[in-house]
């Protein structure tokens, strides 16, 4: 399994030095480190990590915008920060980061909050995949049934034996049903702008 790669932006070096050990030392690649905001942004674009470690208290752009930047950007976040303030907790919250660590942090502590923090992300990733592809598979039948209406009124037949004509249709024309349904759907759109029956 190819191994993890973290983007470390922190603004006090040693800490960033710290960090960097405790992730290389488990395996991890460390991609990038850098000590404000913006760079941070310029890094990510550049190297595309699986992973963020963000200081919240950092010059140009503090880790909370970046890390609502890296949502977009599809990257998990994990604050790295002194503070542990309800304030600061409910930004992170709002930026759904995947994960808070209030400063000094064991390396057992980073380390486990890496796992699990990237784990539940991926989770994440696949649920939206998953539904994404339920919504794709809802609209394909809604699309089918709606051209298996449209031939039943056409030839006066059943939906059953509409949707036996479309399956044939689409085998002889080796075209997916989708694909068929659509094109009828639009044949009879195009009749109905037209004026035709």
């Amino acid at each position: 399994m190819t191994p993890l790669s973290i983007l470390i932006a922190e603004d006090e070096a040693l800490t960033r030095v710290d960090v960097k050990a405790m992730l290389e030392n488990a395996g991890y690649v460390v991609c990038g480190e850098c000590s404000n905001g913006r760079e941070a942004v310029e890094v990510a674009k550049r190297t595309s990590p699986d992973l963020a470690i963000l200081d919240i208290m950092m010059p140009n752009l503090d880790g909370l915008e970046v890390a609502k930047i890296f949502q977009g950007m599809n990257i998990p976040v994990i604050m790295l920060t002194a503070y542990s303030q309800a304030g600061f907790i409910s930004r992170a919250e709002c930026v759904n980061v995947c994960g808070y660590l209030v400063k000094p942090t064991s390396e057992n502590g980073l380390l486990a909050m890496v796992r699990i923090a990237y784990a539940r992300w991926k989770d994440t990733q696949n649920i939206k995949q998953e539904l994404a592809a339920t919504k794709d598979q809802l609209e394909s039948q809604q699309t089918i049934a709606h051209a298996r209406v449209i031939l039943k009124d056409r030839l006066g037949i059943s939906e059953q034996e509409a949707h036996r004509q479309l399956l044939r249709q689409a085998m002889r024309e080796r075209l997916t049903l989708v694909e068929l349904a659509k094109r009828i759907i639009v044949n009879q759109k195009m009749k109905m702008s037209s004026g035709q029956p």
